[in-house]
């Protein structure tokens, strides 16, 4: 998040006290999971306090049920209730002088209310609440013509 002058940690991803793991799809039969910080809400429940960067169909802020692997981690199964979040991602691509620039591109977009979880110097994914979508997105859509830059939705 903002924090005025500088990118911050959000007070309720710190809060976080578990994490809850997604199956992503892979094309070569092997499994690969994307973590997400996460809060306890009630038995088998779990509020996403991490903005997901590879699984598609769950927000920060979204209520999933989750059930205990084998291993003992928490999986999660399906949204139980929608926050009111929405997820972008995005591509610096291999432009040197783009990847660069990210810690500017992922402070723009703090500024606008966004969270922020800067994977690499390539992906950044951004949480922003709904009703600023439009705008981020409108944001993107200018930044993706005049530069290297290329996101998608994260529905």
């Amino acid at each position: 998040m903002w924090a005025g002058t500088a990118l911050a940690p959000s007070r309720s991803a710190v809060d976080a006290d578990t994490e809850v793991w997604f199956a992503l799809p892979s094309d070569s039969g092997r499994v690969v999971w994307e973590a997400l910080n996460a809060a306890t809400v009630g038995p088998g429940l779990a509020e996403l306090r991490g903005v997901p960067a590879w699984v598609h169909g769950v927000h920060f802020g979204d209520v999933v049920t989750t059930v205990e692997s084998a291993e003992g981690r928490l999986v999660g199964v399906a949204v139980h209730r929608r926050g009111a979040q929405a997820t972008f991602r995005l591509w610096l691509g291999e432009d040197p002088r783009l990847a660069a620039s990210w810690r500017g591109i992922a402070e723009r977009y703090a500024e606008r209310g966004c969270l922020v979880d800067v994977v690499s110097e390539q992906l950044i994914a951004l949480s922003c609440p709904v009703g600023s979508a439009p705008l981020i997105r409108g944001m993107l859509i200018e930044e993706e013509s005049t530069t290297a830059l290329v996101f998608e939705d994260g529905g």
